[in-house]
This record gives C-alpha cells, sequence and structure tokens, in this order.
C-alpha cells in the first residue's frame, strides 16, 4: 500500500475544539496500543498452537522459533496499524530520505545510542538493568542476534515506526501538538517492550522507559522531517549497533 502524501490539514481546527478531542485522542491511542499488543499475542498464539497440537517440539530458545514469533508479533502490529490507518484515512508520507533527512537519520542514531549508553550506566548504579528475552535466547544460541539484525531493517523497524510514529503519534499531534504527541508516543512505545525484560518491576519499569526515551528521540525525527524513511532507517541502525555489539560480545 503506498503511503505518500500531505498529512496537513487544509482548514486547521480551532484551539478549543483540539482540547475538547484531546481525551479521545488520548483513549484512542491507547486503544491502538492494546489492540496492537493483544493482536500481536493471538498471532504469536495462533502459531504456536498447531505446532503444538501437531506433536512439534516447540522450544522457544531455538532461533527459527524465536525469530518465527518475532515475525508474528509485528504481523499483529502491521494488521492494526493498517486497519486503523485505512479507517481514518491517515497519509503517511514514506520517501527516499534527502541528503539534509540523512543527517537526521545519523543524528537521531547517535542521540539515541547516547542516551541509550547513558541511561544504562545510571539504571547499572541503580541496580536497576532489567534481564531480557533477547538475551536469554541469544545466551542459548548467539545467531538470534544476527537474525534481529536483519529482521529490524526489514520487518521491526518499518512496522514499530509505522504504528507509533506514523498512526499513534500522527493521531496524537491533532489534538496535543507535536510535543505531546513525541511524548504520548513514545510512552506507549516503551509500554509494549514491558514484556522484553525480566526482573523486579522497578527493573522492568526502567527499561521500558529507556526504549521509551529512543522513541522520543526518532518521534523529533518525524516530526522535523514528516518522512516515516527517517525514523525507520534510525531505528534499524540503533537496533543493528545495540545487537551487533551484543553478538560480538557473546
Amino acid at each position: 500500500m503506498p503511503i505518500t502524501a500531505d498529512t496537513s490539514s487544509p482548514v486547521p481546527p480551532s484551539e478549543t475544539t483540539t482540547r475538547s478531542d484531546r481525551p479521545r485522542a488520548a483513549g484512542v491511542a491507547v486503544g491502538i496500543t492494546l489492540a496492537a499488543f493483544i493482536v500481536s499475542a493471538a498471532v504469536g498464539v495462533g502459531l504456536i498452537v498447531p505446532a503444538v497440537l501437531l506433536g512439534l517440539d516447540v522450544d522457544v530458545s531455538d532461533p527459527a522459533v524465536f525469530l518465527s514469533l518475532t515475525v508474528a508479533g509485528q504481523v499483529g502490529f502491521l494488521a492494526v496499524a493498517l486497519a486503523y490507518a485505512r479507517r481514518r484515512g491517515l497519509r503517511i508520507r514514506t520517501a527516499v530520505p534527502t541528503r539534509r533527512e540523512v543527517g537526521y537519520v545519523v543524528g537521531a542514531t547517535v542521540v539515541a545510542l547516547a542516551a541509550a549508553t547513558g541511561l544504562s550506566v545510571v539504571l547499572s548504579e541503580f541496580g536497576l538493568i532489567p534481564g531480557s528475552v533477547i538475551g536469554d535466547a541469544a545466551t542459548a544460541d548467539a545467531t538470534v542476534l544476527l537474525g534481529l539484525v536483519v529482521l529490524s531493517a526489514v520487518v521491526i523497524a518499518p512496522i514499530e515506526e509505522f504504528l507509533f510514529r506514523g498512526v499513534v503519534q500522527g493521531r496524537l499531534r491533532e489534538s496535543f501538538g507535536p510535543v505531546g504527541a513525541v511524548a504520548g508516543s513514545s510512552l506507549l512505545f516503551g509500554s509494549v517492550h514491558l514484556l522484553n525484560y525480566t526482573g523486579s518491576l522497578a527493573a522492568v519499569v526502567a527499561g521500558a522507559l529507556l526504549i521509551a526515551t529512543t522513541g522520543a528521540v526518532l518521534g523529533a525525527a518525524y516530526e522535523r522531517t514528516r518522512n516515516l524513511a527517517v525514523p525507520t532507517v534510525a531505528h534499524a541502525a540503533y537496533n543493528a549497533v545495540l545487537l551487533g555489539s551484543a553478538y560480538l560480545l557473546v
């Protein structure tokens, strides 16, 4: 489905209309995120149950199984994002980045990595580094990290950016403006990663907030360019650096 064209409205809503729509916009954004999470989980279960019924040995630590479940979850995200975008008639610009936009890609990637590194040091000082589902899978077989690098580029980054920056952030922007939209979509982006972490509740929440910080950087880059390709490439590059580094250290 081509996702192009300008997202601006020819007749901007009044301030009164915008404010009155804020509770609804927030509810819709949360609803989209919950729906994406539920459908994602359902698709994953739908992948596992037939295999179990057929008597197949399903080991989630096996790279093929783990990566298949990752793709299944992303399919759930995409289904919800597409359904809402079509229902609301959202038109989200996606184009080859210009030279200026490449600068935003590089900048967002560097800032996101620096923020993640700095926050990880702080969390470590307070004993709040959470365990990771990905880390557990990598301990069993490090090649899963290389698989995730590839999936990040072709599946994870494009779909998550479409859902959280294009759809959720786009909906929130209509009522909260750019700053509120980035803040809200980033927190929701972090929330769907809660189950990626293990450990104490405080550590899991801290891990999700770190992801939300990354989301804020990506969201800001999207607001500056209004080109979904910019946060998508930055997201893929960010994941590639972290996953690639983890692979080399295993």
